[in-house]
């Protein structure tokens, strides 16, 4: 039979029950528990009316083997074992209490884990409610319904609020929070129900003004014959900012994943698994479940890298690194292979547990293939020239020992009329060839065409071939506007081509490169005063470059106009409108 301060409906009894906070009762004489609160049953994890009548030392371990019976009040730190296998660490405070002639230990149980909290034993008291009340660490108020008057508060409030206590009982419940949220406040009084209930997230005022986002759970009571209110107070304003903030750093996280082209990812230190965001699927064609096995990732990289990536991936994560960076091929869902630049930067906590890895997976499968084409691209300039070498420097010097030998022997016969124009052949044929080398030569040297521009690059390529072959050579510039870099190279690669052909097949003697502005176009004139050709002849042999020069032009989306007869010279002129200049890719 139960101590009639056990029975339904007396204070004790209304305080123990409805407590948010564990409590305990456990029969002195053989250490079974009399009876508990549902707090107590939900930290364990199991149902009250299955703990009564149990070993109270069941569920608590301990450093050390309690002393039985314990001293007549204790507090212990302690380790509580739930059902479920969870150690939870708890501060149990105790003391010794007699009903009906049989001593009891009451008990509260304060949770560290949920509350976060590691300082500040509870204090036993004389008066079980008074043990209750002041040992809570939460802010607790008790006050009338009617005119809200405070009638008492625990030390976590006076702590917490700034005020004495004294202080306290001059105050009403109006008097903590903000002057605006007040009327609110009143508005919510009829409402409150009389049973435990959770009232949400409410503004409170310390003294110096300080507001505080409180957790409040109240219940009423009688008193005097007046009803009261019990409140339990939470701060949860730390809480709601570290919330904003991760929502906050989410959504920028959400829209750099939408916005980029590159796959984020975030491994989990704990359980190694992988969050991919959208990019995955765009960018490799994989549609995956919210996280996948770190695995998933390794296996999807190329053979031949696989074993290296992940063994530094693996180092890095039992290292100290911060950063982590590798290159390899990644598979994607079509069975196709991308080159990856990978990324990433490992978060680790005081103690240098890793907590999370995140990073980015970039394709730069378009920069590796622009690479090895402009590898390809030298490769073949290199043999381009070598044929050049060979099919012009060759030949000539070739033909020069062939005349020297013909105009030799012909010096030794005494024929002078011959032995003069093969001597006068020998000097145009080494012309001709300084004229060739000089323009291999220059063709070798590193183009100035990004550094000087349309203008400097042509400049140049007068200054070190045509003047140097004893060609006159003018350029004139006049543009109200700047190319861009891609109808600058076109530009001068057009004109390298015609000023080329002037120089190995026009035999000219004067070149002339005009840029300038009209209103709606640019215009580039190559002009010599050559041999000149037949038109009809040169389309039909597809000859003299035209069909490279003009290949270009159309590219750009230009006119190409060629001036030209037999003995006259040539003029080669480009015209590219302002709206083709801007789409010439």
């Amino acid at each position: 039979m139960q101590p009639y301060s056990f029975a339904p409906g007396t204070l004790f009894s209304r305080f123990f029950h409805t407590s948010p906070v564990a409590m305990t009762i456990t029969r002195l004489s053989d250490g079974c528990y009399a009876d508990i609160n549902d707090a107590y049953a939900r930290m364990v994890g199991v149902h009250r009316e299955s703990l009564l009548n149990r070993a109270n030392l069941e569920l608590v371990q301990t450093g050390d083997r309690p002393h039985w019976p314990p001293p007549a009040t204790i507090e212990q730190k302690c380790q509580l074992r739930t059902t479920y296998g969870e150690l939870r660490h708890v501060i149990a405070s105790t003391q010794v209490e007699e009903w009906d002639g049989q001593a009891y230990l009451l008990t509260i149980i304060q949770d560290l884990t949920a509350f976060k909290r590691t300082e500040g034993a509870l204090r036993a008291s004389q008066a079980r409610f008074r043990l209750f009340f002041e040992s809570m660490p939460m802010p607790v108020f008790v006050y009338y319904l009617e005119g809200l008057r405070v009638l008492d508060v625990n030390a976590a409030a006076v702590e917490q609020y700034g005020y004495s206590r004294e202080e306290f009982l001059t105050l009403n419940m109006l008097d903590i929070r903000p002057e605006e949220d007040r009327l609110k406040f009143l508005d919510h009084v009829p409402t409150m129900p009389s049973e435990t209930t959770t009232f949400g997230i409410w503004r409170h005022q310390k003294k110096d003004g300080t507001i505080m986002d409180m957790e409040v759970t109240g219940y009423a009571l009688e008193l005097d014959g007046r009803t009261a209110r019990i409140a339990v107070c939470q701060d949860v304003t730390e809480q709601l900012v570290m919330e904003a903030a991760l929502r906050a750093s989410e959504e920028r996280h959400r829209i750099i994943a939408e916005v980029t082209n590159d796959v984020l990812w975030d491994v989990d230190g704990a359980t190694l698994e992988v969050i991919f965001s959208d990019g995955m699927c765009d960018v490799f064609g994989y549609k995956l479940p919210p996280s996948v096995p770190l695995d998933w990732w390794i296996g999807n990289i190329h053979p031949e890298e696989r074993e290296t990536a992940g063994r530094s991936f693996y180092a890095a994560l039992r290292g100290p690194d911060k950063e982590w960076s590798a290159n390899y091929r990644f598979r994607r869902h079509d069975g196709q292979y991308a080159h990856v630049l990978d990324r990433g930067y490992l978060f680790r906590d005081e103690s240098g547990e890793l907590i999370r890895v995140t990073g980015a997976m970039i394709d730069i499968t378009r920069q590796v293939e622009e690479q090895e084409a402009a590898a390809r691209a030298a490769m073949e300039e290199r043999r381009r020239l070598a044929r050049d070498l060979h099919d012009a420097v060759t030949q000539s010097l070739y033909s020069l020992s062939l005349l020297a030998e013909a105009a030799r022997r012909h010096a030794e016969l005494g024929d002078r009329k011959a032995t003069n124009e093969y001597v006068n052949r020998l000097g145009e044929l080494a012309q001709q060839s300084l004229k060739e080398m000089r323009l291999l030569v220059h063709e070798m040297r590193p183009s100035v065409l990004e550094k000087e521009g349309l203008a400097g690059a042509l400049q140049a390529r007068l200054d070190a071939v045509e003047r140097h072959s004893g060609i006159r050579a003018k350029l004139a510039v006049n543009l109200d506007r700047k190319l861009t870099p891609h109808v600058q190279l076109q530009y001068y690669r057009v004109a390298e081509e015609a000023l080329n052909n002037a120089l190995k097949h026009a035999r000219a003697t004067a070149v002339r490169v005009n840029i300038h502005s009209t209103a709606d176009a640019i215009v580039m004139e190559i002009c010599d005063n050559g041999a000149g050709f037949d038109m009809a002849a040169a389309a039909g042999s597809g000859g003299l470059g035209l069909t490279s020069i003009r290949e270009r032009v159309e590219k750009m989306g230009g006119r190409l106009q060629v001036e030209t007869t037999p003995g006259s010279g040539t003029t080669i002129r480009v015209h590219l409108s302002n709206g083709d200049e801007e789409h010439g890719q």
